[in-house]
């Protein structure tokens, strides 16, 4: 599958990376590994596409956007099968991906029809003279680079990609090495609609090189990237020579907190539905299980009960529950990180070893000490369950606290009041009462404290990060 640089078709006779089924190991299509220069040549497109869709109107884009979205709902069962073949997630999670990019077109461009700047009152304080009138306009950034994951490609170009066009800006994405035919094919329907190719170009290759030389180059005007914490403080530092608005969503280690009067087939159940998604592939994942002493062993019984029932297989049998991971290399790190936890004192009672390629089944570990690893710093990316158990509130918020993450987090609990309370001195961005933290609504300001990133995403956000504001002033006028 070759990309467009420049409104033209680049790749032959390049060197190709191998996409292949995480689920089959069967080679699906190749991708071209660009060089530094088609970064240079996008970028020089990318000025001239920002002219020819930043000076178009709202209601220009707005109407383009539109068909996009109906080319969209043509091409969604084929591009979620495509996303299920490389990316190893269930048939129905690719398809609720597709909806999911189809509601944030639509939801960001009817916000941006309604951004109003605001006229600054005349004569409110010395030097403001009663002559002028001065007002406001949100204009594009300029040149948006785009750094895709692969867990949830079209979910976050939904959530970067497209608020950046919305609002004017020309942008480079850069697809996650893994699985890019998806984004490849969805740009390409943004091109169809109207969009200028010029103004949305996809660049191919390895993080290390095409991804870094992006990062630093002189000609990007803001970033915006979802991925690790230990990617996203090296792309931090380099765009930081350059001065320019950089937004990350980072690494997650959410708490679940499960106090002694929780309805706990609802807390089973919640945790189950918050872990397995994307075969806990997932950022907000619900990934550290905090249950009170008196309740532990019955929701320890129960959750295993409930995720023997759990199906695991091909991603297209419409019968799984889960499919794969993206590729065995992360099967093999989830397996470490779960021998890692057993040698810190855990007992695994479920699970906890590759089924067959880049399956990784349900893990349950219990007796999980509050000092290991996993109840701290390391961010597990596979559908384990550590639980770790607790006596008092205190306790509960000082193991929730205790990670350098602050992304999501959960509190279970038949006292709202009691919960709200626990939740308001959790350290994260976002809690959910009596849910698990695998939540993410359009509409949500969606991000993290400590080392969990910087900037929010969301309807109720984004645009404004992805416009800068300009004041006019009417000298003397009045």
């Amino acid at each position: 599958m070759l990309v467009q640089i420049n409104g033209k078709y680049v790749g032959n006779g390049y060197e190709q990376s191998e996409i292949t089924n995480p689920a089959t190991n069967e080679i699906i299509d190749t991708i071209p590994k660009l060089k530094e220069k088609d970064v240079d040549e996008a970028v020089v497109a990318a000025k001239e596409g920002l002219k020819d869709w930043g000076y178009m109107s709202q209601g220009e884009r707005n109407v383009i956007l539109e068909k996009f979205i109906a080319l969209y709902q043509e091409n969604r069962d084929d591009l979620a099968e495509t996303l299920t073949r490389e990316t190893g997630k269930v048939y129905a999670q690719a398809q609720a991906e597709m909806d999911s990019c189809i509601n944030l077109t639509r939801a960001y461009s009817e916000k941006a029809a309604h951004m109003y700047g605001e006229c600054l009152s005349t004569g409110s304080t010395l030097g403001n003279s009663m002559q002028d009138i001065t007002f406001t306009r949100y204009e594009p950034l300029g040149i948006i680079a785009c750094l895709l994951p692969f867990n949830f490609p079209i979910d976050l170009l939904g959530n970067k990609v497209i608020p950046a066009i919305v609002a004017g800006n020309a942008v480079i994405i850069k697809p996650p090495s893994d699985n890019p035919l998806t984004i490849i094919k969805t740009v390409e329907l943004l091109h169809k609609a109207g969009v200028p190719k010029k103004a949305a170009q996809v660049v191919t290759g390895s993080g290390a090189i095409i991804g870094d030389y992006l990062v630093s180059h002189p000609g990007i005007d803001a970033m915006s990237m979802t991925g690790s914490t230990q990617v996203g403080i090296d792309i931090y530092q380099k765009a930081a020579k350059n001065l320019i608005p950089v937004y990350l969503e980072l690494g997650g280690n959410d708490a679940l907190v499960v106090l002694e009067d929780s309805d706990i087939d609802l807390a089973v159940e919640e945790s189950v539905m918050s872990r397995i998604l994307n075969s806990g592939q997932v950022c907000c994942a619900s990934k550290r299980f905090i249950v009170h002493e008196d309740i532990y062993d019955e929701y320890v019984e129960k959750l295993i009960g409930r995720l023997e029932k759990i199906t695991m297989g091909d991603p297209l049998d419409p019968a799984m529950d889960m499919g794969c991971l993206i590729n065995i290399r992360a099967a093999i790190e989830v397996e470490e990180q779960v021998e890692l936890t057993i040698k810190q004192g855990a007992k695994c009672v479920l699970g906890g070893k590759i089924t067959e390629g880049a399956f990784f089944p349900p893990t349950v570990l219990i007796n999980v000490s509050k000092d290991s690893d996993i109840c701290k710093d390391l961010e597990v990316f596979g559908p384990v369950f550590p639980i770790i158990p607790f006596k008092t509130d205190e306790e509960a918020l000082e193991i929730s606290n205790s990670s350098c993450y602050g992304l999501s987090g959960a509190v279970f609990s038949k006292n709202v009041g009691r919960a709200i309370s626990i939740a308001s001195k959790m350290e994260t961005a976002s809690i959910v009462i009596n849910g698990g933290s695998c939540y993410r609504p359009t509409e949500l300001a969606f991000g993290g404290y400590k080392k969990s990133g910087l900037g929010r995403e969301g309807v109720s956000h984004t645009l404004s990060e992805m416009t800068q504001i300009k004041s006019y002033t009417l000298k003397g006028v009045l």
